[in-house]
């Protein structure tokens, strides 16, 4: 799956770098739809997700940028055995963020900060025949990043961030409505 994923994600990255040329940067009542892979804080492990972003407000009303409000959905799972005992552990995280987006004068470049406010459900399974159960486990958990998108057209943009909470980094593209 995650092999299907990244061969779909660079074939999505190599349409819209060969699109047509960018003039766009985060734009208020504006629309922000993607998907990343990323590595995760939780046993290095990779983490496929999606995010949404709006801007609600335009330049100089609060501060020189923009704000956007939106989400994200993270999913990773990894396992381990030794000796014949071990485990597999799924997270999925889900949030709402808030940007704010620094505004530029070169208009393909889109950098950002934010705070992510998630809840993350966490689940273990046992094998080898430990006997133990596989609980499920869950809790709130604050997130922060800091990004930047890099137009390859009007439409579409590559996105990079780096954070803590959700993922530690994460590439993917974006597409603006």
């Amino acid at each position: 799956m995650i092999r299907k994923l990244s061969t779909w994600l660079f074939a999505v990255m190599m349409v819209a770098f060969f699109a047509s040329s960018a003039s766009a940067q985060f734009e208020n009542q504006k629309n922000y739809a993607g998907v990343h892979i990323g590595l995760s804080g939780v046993g290095s492990t990779l983490t496929l997700g999606a995010d949404y972003e709006r801007g609600i407000t335009n330049p100089g009303e609060v501060g020189p940028g923009i704000i956007g409000i939106g989400g994200l959905l993270d999913y990773y799972h990894w396992s381990e055995n030794e000796l014949g005992f071990g485990g597999s552990w799924t997270y999925i995280d889900i949030g709402v963020s808030g940007m704010y987006h620094f505004v530029l004068d070169n208009k393909k470049w889109d950098p950002f900060l934010g705070l992510v406010l998630g809840y993350e459900i966490a689940t273990w399974s046992w094998s080898g025949g430990s006997g133990l159960s596989s609980p499920t486990a869950g809790g709130f958990t604050l997130g922060g990043s800091a990004g930047i998108r890099y137009f390859l057209s009007d439409s579409w943009a590559l996105q990079a961030r780096v954070g803590f909470g959700f993922y530690i980094f994460a590439v993917g593209v974006d597409y603006k409505f």
